[in-house]
């Protein structure tokens, strides 16, 4: 089943309109026509699923006559990364991180963060994709942050839950932290290299959790899937 994006602005009553790229996978890549059904997500929770009534060269116009409303998946999970310096490997973590349940994805920089410059548009694009490719109705944000107390200080009511390889691996548990529904849990992953000592000590002062993913040492890319893959549900 393929899934398309119109954000709320695209939403009128009972019509909805795809624009720009999906306009064009929907009627030049998928061939869709005038009576086909589609199934549109607002990345808001709102799906909707209706025919095409009307095909033009900038959009395509769904008549909606059925739609749903999803609340956001609890717990909320903000997924806290460290840039990755390989592009693809950023971007794959990105995409995994979307389609196990990310609802924010904050990039930061760290005492040991090699590359700079982020396609945030890229990005951008990818949690799009991924959202759509798992069945999801909210899009995650994506952001970029300078430092890790940035980062915290952005998710003030969040428990922060901090993975390192120098935790004993008996603290493997997760199950207590998804007891609180009501609040997010920020999953703080660092770049190439770990977190510094001075920075986890900054980050347990103000209240993060320390976690062991195993006795064996993780890509950082490897590390999101495992911490995020603790709340599947």
């Amino acid at each position: 089943m393929n899934i398309y994006y119109a954000p709320p602005a695209q939403i009128h009553g009972t019509a909805a309109e795809l624009l720009d790229q999906e306009a064009r996978h929907a009627s030049k890549v998928m061939r869709a026509r005038e009576g086909d059904q589609l199934v549109i997500v607002d990345g808001k929770g709102g799906r909707y699923e209706g025919p095409i009534r009307r095909i033009t060269k900038q959009s395509v116009q769904i008549e909606i006559q059925e739609s749903q409303y999803f609340d956001k998946p609890q717990p909320e999970l903000l997924l806290g990364m460290g840039i990755i310096k390989k592009r693809d490997r950023l971007e794959f973590a990105v995409e995994k991180a979307v389609e196990l349940g990310a609802a924010h994805i904050a990039l930061f920089r760290s005492r040991r963060t090699i590359k700079e410059n982020v396609r945030m548009d890229r990005l951008e694009s990818i949690t799009l994709s991924a959202m759509k490719q798992s069945l999801r109705t909210w899009r995650p944000e994506v952001t970029l942050f300078h430092s890790i107390e940035e980062v915290i200080a952005s998710f003030p009511e969040a428990q922060c839950v901090l993975a390192h390889e120098k935790v004993s691996p008996s603290k493997m548990s997760f199950a207590h932290l998804a007891e609180g529904k009501d609040q997010p849990i920020l999953l703080m992953v660092g770049p190439e290299g770990g977190f510094a000592d001075a920075e986890v000590d900054k980050m347990v002062d103000a209240g993060a959790e320390l976690a062991s993913l195993g006795s064996h040492r993780l890509r950082a890319e490897t590390a999101v899937v495992a911490l995020m893959s603790q709340f599947l549900s």
